[in-house]
């Protein structure tokens, strides 16, 4: 065994927050011929697009009785679409130079519920993905939490990086396994606006059976980390980029580095929702639900600190290039197998679900703060810019888009206090600390 580091050894958002579909107000818009008009103008046809969209759209939180479980009825209960699918092929595949860069969308379909799409800046190829919550946050489970998405790229990312640093040096792996543990927490109350996100150690195990001897499995395996753009993302500090525009407008950002991406609404960036172009069936998540028992409950008016892990393990199928990351909060909690394909063809690449996972805590965040301070917000949505250099990462562009009828003071607080409680936010804004160990066996 070699071993590199010794020491390892609320309720849903209020009725009012969220839309039934990320799209559905976007077709309004639109059709109502809603680009490149003047800010007064946005703002008006914003609104209508968000009052269209919105009329009637309440969704209860599932409720516990008495002898189980009421029947609860979700926006992904009744999507006729599977959670993950391709919304556009794009063009021919980017050269494979190591670098990457997606453009996220997110936006929330009801509860802890949320739709988001990833686009390829390069290809244009865009996947439509989905999350919920658990029961910690008494979620509906119906899809893969945003850290099981962050985490699960973090290990998907790392588990192709050994596999291309191995076919690079001409070693045949003939077992390939490797678990991804990362620890997050939350100290102070959110009801008093004083909670932030807190992150520990990352520990990373790599479980390889090939015809190599020690020092050199240990060379590849360093290699590969080295390699690793999520890795990177936490291993270093990146404090990220903002922007903010409500109603249409600009709004000034403070105690945030400001952003100058230029990065379009949603509303009205879309003439239609997301429908399947490809069905890629292996790129849906695998729910295994039985035994869900939180390791945590998360309420808003909890002073102390409370903190929990997440583990990923899996590894790369030979046969196919694909990864499988199998996702738990705690052992006894309801689990999800992410597939990723680094190709970003038969599933999404491993960055993907690393860069919407982020966009996806942070828009869980902002929600649970517009109901906990009962904020007159309606239909926040946000774009990401997330960059990844070869072997690299680039601090993050996030540009987020609210409407109602708030002052810009509260525009800026609720940002920079979704910013300051997101968990995948904190992660990159800090040097994770990282413990690695590799355990290899002779295949003869």
């Amino acid at each position: 065994m070699i071993t590199t580091d010794p020491r390892h050894g609320t309720q849903p958002s209020a009725d009012g927050v969220d839309l039934p579909h990320l799209l559905t107000a976007a077709s309004v818009a639109v059709a109502s011929g809603l680009h490149h008009h003047s800010d007064v103008a946005s703002a008006r046809q914003v609104t209508k697009a968000v009052r269209t969209a919105h009329r009637g759209t309440a969704w209860k939180s599932p409720a516990c009785a008495e002898g189980g479980v009421s029947t609860v009825t979700t926006p992904l209960h009744q999507s006729p679409h599977p959670l993950t699918f391709v919304a556009q092929s794009g063009s021919e595949r980017p050269p494979l130079d190591g670098e990457a860069a997606y453009q996220i969308e997110v936006m929330g379909l009801g509860g802890f519920q949320k739709e988001g799409l990833a686009r390829d800046v390069r290809s244009g190829r865009t996947w439509r993905l989905v999350c919920d919550e658990g029961a910690y946050l008494n979620g509906a489970n119906m899809a893969p939490a945003p850290l099981a998405y962050w985490v699960g790229g973090l290990h998907a990312d790392i588990t192709a990086r050994i596999a291309e640093a191995a076919r690079e040096a001409g070693v045949v792996i003939d077992d390939l396994a490797v678990t991804v543990s990362q620890g997050f927490g939350v100290k102070g109350s959110f009801a008093k606006g004083q909670a932030v996100a807190q992150v520990h150690h990352m520990t990373c195990d790599v479980d390889l059976i090939c015809d190599q001897d020690d020092s050199t499995v240990k060379t590849l395996v360093e290699q590969a980390l080295g390699k690793s753009s999520a890795v990177a993302a936490v291993a270093g500090a990146h404090e990220g980029l903002f922007s903010l525009s409500t109603n249409g407008k600009a709004t000034p950002v403070s105690n945030l580095l400001v952003s100058t991406e230029p990065l379009e609404d949603p509303f009205l960036r879309h003439a239609h929702q997301p429908e399947p172009v490809e069905t890629r069936p292996e790129a849906v998540p695998v729910p295994h639900p039985a035994g869900d028992t939180p390791p945590v409950m998360l309420s808003d008016d909890n002073d102390g600190t409370v903190s929990w892990r997440i583990r990923t393990d899996g590894g790369l199928d030979p046969a196919t290039g694909l990864v499988a990351s199998h996702v738990w909060f705690s052992e006894n909690s309801a689990t999800w197998t992410l597939i990723s394909d680094p190709a970003n063809q038969a599933a999404p690449d491993p960055l993907v679900y690393f860069a919407i996972g982020t966009a996806f805590c942070f828009h869980t965040q902002l929600c649970r703060y517009v109901s906990v301070r009962r904020l007159p917000v309606e239909a926040p949505r946000l774009v990401q810019l997330s960059r990844f250099p070869a072997s690299g990462f680039e601090p993050l562009d996030t540009c987020l888009f609210l409407h109602g009828q708030l002052s810009g003071e509260d525009a800026t607080m609720l940002m920079s206090a979704a910013a300051n409680t997101c968990y995948a936010h904190r992660a990159l804004t800090v040097a994770v600390e990282q413990r690695v160990s590799i355990t290899h066996k002779r295949s003869r």
